[in-house]
């Protein structure tokens, strides 16, 4: 029997508690800070998961025997090197792996050497440099932050007056910090958008499962971009075909490259994909889970999730199968009005004991005198599954009715896209 650390406090960690905490090799789970929905099936604990002293300390302290990096942050941090260096399994790539995501250059220049497709991109680290990019590229163009910027340093231009109101957000603004001292600016590709998620072990590789995620605020793909509204699993694009493709052109070039290079891969690996006329090109890794994309990843998966990451970290990934169920799941992001921008906490959230067990998980939530409250910009992720993605849209906000609080605000259309892409008007 095993104690497992997860660390994170978001939607994420409780959806990947929430599955681990089913298999019966586990007999305690820890969740560093966690939220109020994984105080319901494990044990809070209250550090600062970017010191990795703290992090080693709580290890020690409850005799873990196998932590899982939920957010980026630490991995960012190089909590695996060093958790591994005091002899402890923790699940998740190096410092240097994880710069697939937290250096959008780093990525970049990687793809460019093992010849991954991608969009053409420049480095830029003034207005005067992209003013000359986009000569070049025409618009639009795509101005990305190099740092990490919670899943919002990413700003599509259409056109000049859009780059210069870009320009003074990243440079001047500084609203970015210094996560956009360095910005990767990049071809805007057409097509539609999809990620695939896989774990692997720094030589082979499991394919965990397709996803789409709504990135923008409000419906129709309009407003700023957010750290997502809503996601559904599986993607309909991704067929057969095309996952081969996918698997020989991104995901094998990308686990041999990082094992060439001397930092095998191990973790899991989402792959942000556009498919254009039929072809993948990357427009971004992450090196842990999306969020929402777990929350509906996950559920699809019947297998045992404990097994998988830890036959991963063994380095024998190749003994585990994966079995997934048919159907789709579908997450709406129940969110504070205002958000990405200002919004309010501290609202009185009325009925979840309506909604079922493991169909809600918990992101911006605190409890106080047996009642929970709003504490964040996304608040709560609402699950619908059904064998049809219509079934599963038509769940989710079924559960949504049963559930309020005030200024909740959320998109009305997550899983459109995907239901067009059925119908064939895609």
């Amino acid at each position: 029997m095993s104690k497992v650390l997860i660390l994170g406090s978001g939607g994420r960690e409780h959806a990947i508690t929430a599955f681990v905490a089913k298999d019966e090799k586990v007999s305690k789970i820890y969740c560093a800070p966690g939220n109020p929905g994984t105080q319901k099936i494990a044990e809070n604990v209250s550090i600062d998961i970017n010191d990795n002293n703290q992090v080693l300390e709580l290890i020690k302290q409850y005799d873990i025997d196998f932590t899982i990096v939920g957010p980026e942050g630490p991995l960012e941090n190089g909590v695996v090197d060093f958790i591994e260096s005091n002899g402890y399994k923790i699940f998740g790539p190096t410092k240097y792996a994880a710069q697939l995501e937290t250096s959008k250059l780093f990525a970049r220049d990687f793809m460019e050497k093992y010849h991954i497709p991608q969009p053409s991109y420049f480095k830029c680290n003034c207005e005067e440099d992209v003013m000359s990019v986009s000569t070049k590229l025409g618009f639009p163009i795509v101005l990305k932050a190099d740092g990490l910027a919670a899943g919002k340093g990413v700003i599509i231009c259409r056109n000049q007056t859009e780059m210069e109101d870009a320009m003074d957000i990243m440079f001047k603004e500084k609203k970015f910090g210094s996560a956009a001292n360095n910005i990767s600016v990049e071809e805007c590709l057409k097509g539609e958008e999809v990620s695939v998620f896989i774990v692997c072990d720094g030589t082979n590789y499991k394919i965990l499962n397709s996803a789409q995620d709504h990135k923008r605020a409000y419906d129709d793909d309009e407003g700023p971009n957010t750290g997502g509204m809503g996601a559904y699993c599986p993607s309909p694009l991704v067929d057969e075909k095309l996952l081969k493709e996918i698997e020989e052109t991104v995901i094998i070039p990308t686990i041999k490259g990082m094992a060439s290079d001397g930092h095998p891969y191990k973790g899991f690996l989402y792959v942000g994909l556009m498919i254009v006329n039929g072809k993948p090109f990357v427009i971004e890794f992450n090196a842990r889970l999306g969020d929402p994309e777990t929350q509906v990843v996950l559920p699809m998966i019947e297998s045992s999730l404990f097994d998988l990451l830890t036959y991963a970290i063994d380095e024998n990934i190749e003994s585990v199968d994966i079995s997934s169920k048919s159907g789709y799941m579908v997450t709406v992001v129940l969110s504070a009005k205002g958000y990405p921008g200002k919004y309010h906490k501290g609202m009185i959230i009325h009925g979840l004991d309506n909604v079922e067990n493991n169909m809600i998980f918990h992101a911006g939530t605190k409890f106080e005198n047996d009642r929970y409250y709003s504490n964040g910009g996304r608040v709560l992720n609402v699950m619908g599954y059904g064998e049809t993605l219509e079934d599963a849209v038509d769940a989710a906000y079924k559960n949504i009715n049963l559930i309020d609080f005030e200024d909740m605000f959320f998109r009305k259309d997550i899983g459109s896209k995907g239901l067009k892409i059925i119908k064939g008007m895609v």
